[in-house]
Order: C-alpha cells, then structure tokens, then sequence
C-alpha cells in the first residue's frame, strides 16, 4: 500500500491526466466544469479518500473537524469494500457526508431554536435539502462533474492500493 505522500503524488497526476484526457477527448471541453471536476477530486484525494478508517493523515487534515469521521473509523473496516470499493467507497463517502451535513443542520437549528431563535428543525433541514435539490436540477452538469471528481478520487486511491499490493506479493 503506497505512503500517504505517495496518494497525495498520485491524487496530482491523476487529476492532471484526467484533465487532459478530457480536454484532449470531449467534443466541447467546458474550463468551468473542469475546474470543478478538478477541485473535487483534489478535495476528495487530500480529505476523503479510502484511509479515513484509519489515524491517516486523510483522516488528520480535518484538524478539530475529524471528530466527523469518528463513526465512520469505528463501522467500516479497513480496506473493506466499504472503504476501497472502486466506486462504492466514494460513493458511500459522499453519502456519509450528506448524512453528517443533515444531522449538523438539525443539530445547528435545535441549538438556535433553543437560544430563542423561531426555527424548527425538521423544516430548516428539510428546506436545506429542497435547496440543494433545486439546485442539482439547475445546475446537472456542474454536480456531476464534482460528483465524478469526488467518487474518481477515491478509485484512483483504491486501484494504487490493489497495483502496490499486487506487485508486492509478487515480489
């Protein structure tokens, strides 16, 4: 399994490469949704790759905001499916991070209504959430090219684990 230094390394090439295949292949190449593609997998690559089950440096470059990914280290076991599935694993990840958004706004609006602020949970919550489904239909190809940079991120991750593995056992 490569050294996180060596994920990071990859998590660069890959996206310059990907970058290259679609400027290079796309009939219309669009900077702003490779930009966005872009920005997802490096996000993804440096913060919510495959070893957030583990005291990585993943893991540890959400500084105070890892306590986030305390249920996950303690459900998934490492290099499961969960975690390294070739396509699972980021989707899983991006899931995960929906459902901790959606408890944190319930969580966000509890504390405000109970600080005298008129708001109810559930219907702040609810309304966070048509928001940002209004905004997904608006917006189509802008969210699949952060969601397929975001889940690609995690593939690239898993497939450098299984190759190093591979050519370790060989050798």
């Amino acid at each position: 399994m490569p050294g996180a230094h060596t994920h990071d390394i990859i998590t660069v090439t890959a996206a310059i490469g990907l970058n290259g295949i679609y400027f290079t292949e796309a009939p219309h190449p669009s900077l702003e949704l490779a930009a966005i593609f872009s920005g997802a997998f490096l996000f993804a690559g440096y913060a919510c790759a495959g070893d957030l089950d583990l005291n990585s440096r993943e893991y540890r470059r959400w500084g105070p905001f890892r306590i986030l990914w305390w249920p996950y280290r303690v459900m998934v076991p490492h290099r499961s499916w969960v975690s390294h599935g070739l396509i699972m694993g980021g989707v899983i990840r991006a899931l995960y991070l929906a459902a901790v958004f959606t408890i944190l706004t319930l969580a966000v609006s509890w504390v405000a209504g109970r600080l005298g602020t008129h708001i109810n949970p559930q219907q702040f919550t609810s309304k966070s959430w048509q928001t940002a489904f209004a905004f997904a239909q608006t917006h189509q190809e802008q969210c699949l090219a952060f969601f397929t940079g975001f889940v690609l991120a995690g593939t690239t991750h898993s497939l450098a684990d299984l190759i190093s593995t591979g050519i370790k056992r060989r050798f």
